[in-house]
């Protein structure tokens, strides 16, 4: 009798971008394992969602408000903006107040679901210049099964 085997296949083409996935699971397969692949997939993913959002939405005037709503400025040694210094308590409950009561009067957008697409755009936005993290990473993930496996980490 054969083991009865689970499966994951993703495979996306849309233009330039190509991303394949695949991973067969049995019955005594670690669920850390799916998960890790499962977040490797969303991660691939996610990125491309929002570049083709990027067709729609004026993601630069998104991006700027998240940067007013945290403060983030423009370090030019790393090319990108940033936080100054540590992000505090502080920094943090003025971020989530003014996504929840500012950002939805800075949406200069008529059309509803688009207007919600931008707010969770500035809201993933925000998150991610906060430095909080919302969705799963691969690479903790994927350093988790490794050590796992190893044996260095026991299930608990």
């Amino acid at each position: 009798m054969t083991e009865k085997q689970d499966e994951v296949r993703f495979h996306a083409r849309i233009g330039d971008w190509i991303c394949v996935k695949k991973g067969k699971f049995g019955e005594d397969t670690d669920p850390m394992e799916a998960a890790k692949l499962l977040a490797s997939i969303y991660d691939s993913f996610k990125r491309k969602v929002w570049d083709y959002t990027g067709e729609e939405l004026d993601l630069e005037e998104l991006d700027q408000i998240a940067y007013d709503i945290t403060g983030a400025e423009y370090d030019d040694k790393k090319e990108e903006y940033r936080i100054k210094g540590r992000v505090s308590n502080k920094i943090v409950t003025k971020a989530l107040q003014d996504l929840k009561n500012k950002v939805p009067r800075r949406i200069d957008i008529e059309n509803k679901e688009l207007r919600e697409i931008a707010k969770t755009y500035i809201t993933r936005k925000t998150f991610e210049l906060l430095k909080i993290r919302i969705e799963p990473d691969p690479d903790a993930f994927k350093k988790y099964v490794d050590k796992k496996r190893k044996g260095m980490i026991q299930k608990e």
